[in-house]
């Protein structure tokens, strides 16, 4: 027999869909944050849906994934869309977890009146714990051809990049990443202080004197400002450290995600996940890294694709010093995918650590996490010399190259040779490429040999790239195309509350 009725689930269901009932004067409360800047491109993008594809929403716990699911269900009925065709559910809900859900979803219908020909709306949440998820949200895209069909999940993902499609193209997946350091200063209001045309998506130029702020709000997003619920407004300083020293950890590392996957000895994942934070943004090899764990290299692999699947690192590979890939890709650089997860494991960095150019590059490295280009990101080293970040087009061709100078050592002379690894690469790989020195302090243009170098603040360069990602999904979603409900309801009074 059934552990739960069909009938006991459409009550459960109908308690996870509040709106269902709501009159066109019913006043319905949505108390979320506000929209990141993302909410509009992936909008635009689950409105596309239809004609047996679906959506994945994916991204690393507690990035937001869930309030922007509600407020898509809130925005949906204000543009008035009948809240009866919209359905929403957490598979986090032990209700649901030995359901037949397509069979719940063909009972809602029923229930509701809906021909397989709806316009439907159905919002899966943490589908990770769901069987073969994918194959769930493809089979209620094809039995509702005009329903748009979206999941969310945190680990298990069939593909790390926004835009990137899994199983023939009909599974589309968009990346909601931890907060950009544009959002960050948003959020904080401190973005309009900082900056000269922080509105839109235009260039932005920092504010005459204000680079030592910008410094400091730099190094606080570092330690505590990846996560939206762990920032705090303007008057806070440093910003939400009690929730980086106790809640991070117990949101983000301590779930079951790792069961899901088959891992059973999760000490040992996390004794990887340990070597790797402390060593985010350095290069590591297959071999160090399994003997520094204690485990076999088979295993470690594994483990290395379950932390990236799951939304904690992001693996960039190696080129050589002609920009060419290695047929064995025994080394490689790490990162965390939000920098604040360092502070939760080892304390906050300070910026007179001797490691803190690599926390400063790693959080640089997070800001294309939620853009289409994520996946074109390299680093370069060979045995004279190496290239911290290198950004690909589509054909492997190196477009830009960044080195990190936290210390300002070039700026400040004293000796220091300039950068002739960093132009030597561009030089062999492509003279059209652009270089960058990102620094601590110093902005200026340089020169060497015949190769152009931009001497900007790693800050700057970091609050510039989170605002390029974005300003790349706005365009597309202009591309998108919308589709819109035939027959619109008169939508309930949607007030939103902070």
């Amino acid at each position: 027999m059934a552990i739960l009725s069909t009938s006991d689930l459409l009550v459960r269901l109908a308690f996870d869909n509040p709106w269902w009932n709501a009159e066109a004067d019913t006043p319905i409360r949505f108390r979320t944050p506000p929209k990141r800047d993302f909410f509009a491109p992936f909008l635009a993008r689950a409105q596309a849906m239809g004609m047996g594809r679906a959506l994945l929403l994916a991204g690393p716990l507690r990035a937001g994934k869930t309030v922007l699911l509600r407020q898509t269900v809130a925005h949906l009925i204000e543009k008035g869309v009948p809240p009866g065709h919209i359905l929403y559910a957490s598979f986090a809900t032990p209700s649901y977890a030995t359901a037949d859900f397509p069979a719940l979803v063909a009972a809602f219908a029923r229930e509701r009146k809906h021909e397989t020909s709806a316009e439907l709306c159905i919002l899966l949440d943490e589908v990770q714990y769901a069987p073969e998820f994918a194959k769930l949200l493809l089979g209620l895209a094809r039995a509702y051809p005009r329903a748009r069909v979206i999941g969310a999940a945190s680990a298990q993902a069939p593909a790390l990049a926004t835009d990137a499609v899994a199983h023939g193209g009909r599974l589309e997946t968009f990346v909601l990443p931890p907060l950009t350091f544009a959002e960050f200063l948003a959020v904080r209001r401190r973005d309009k202080d900082l900056f000269a045309g922080a509105g839109g998506h235009e260039l932005a130029s920092l504010k005459p004197g204000a680079l030592p702020q910008l410094d400091a709000e730099f190094q606080h997003y570092v330690n505590f400002g990846s996560f939206p619920e762990g920032v705090v407004g303007p008057n806070a300083r440093p910003p939400a450290p009690g929730f980086v020293r106790d809640h991070l950890a117990e949101r983000v590392l301590r779930r079951d995600l790792a069961g899901l996957a088959g891992i059973a000895d999760a000490a040992e994942l996390g004794r990887v996940f340990l070597i790797l934070a402390r060593d985010t943004g350095r290069e590591t090899g297959i071999d160090d890294l399994a003997k520094a764990a204690g485990i076999a290299k088979n295993t470690l692999r594994k483990y290395l694709d379950f932390l990236e699947q799951a939304f904690l690192i992001r693996r960039v590979e190696r080129l050589d010093q002609a920009g060419r890939r290695f047929q064995r890709a025994v080394a490689f650089k790490s990162y965390l995918v939000a920098p604040s997860l360092r502070s939760c494991l080892l304390g906050p960095a300070s910026p007179a650590d001797a490691g803190f150019a690599d926390v400063a590059e790693t959080a640089l490295a997070a800001q294309w996490l939620g853009s289409p280009d994520a996946g074109r990101l390299a680093h370069a080293s060979w045995r004279e010399g190496h290239v911290d970040l290198i950004a690909l087009d589509a054909n492997g061709k190196p477009l830009r190259a960044f080195e990190v100078d936290w210390q300002d050592a070039y700026a400040k002379g004293a000796g220091v040779k300039g950068p002739g690894h960093l132009v030597g690469f561009v030089e062999t790989t492509n003279p059209e490429a652009k270089a960058f020195v990102l620094t601590r302090a110093s902005a200026r243009p340089a020169r060497m040999r015949k190769t152009d170098v931009t001497l900007v603040p790693l800050a700057m360069f970091a609050y510039w790239a989170g605002r390029e990602t974005l300003a790349r999904l706005a365009a597309a979603t202009r591309a998108q195309p919308v589709r819109t409900s035939a027959r619109p309801a008169t939508p309930p009074a949607i007030q939103a509350a902070s």
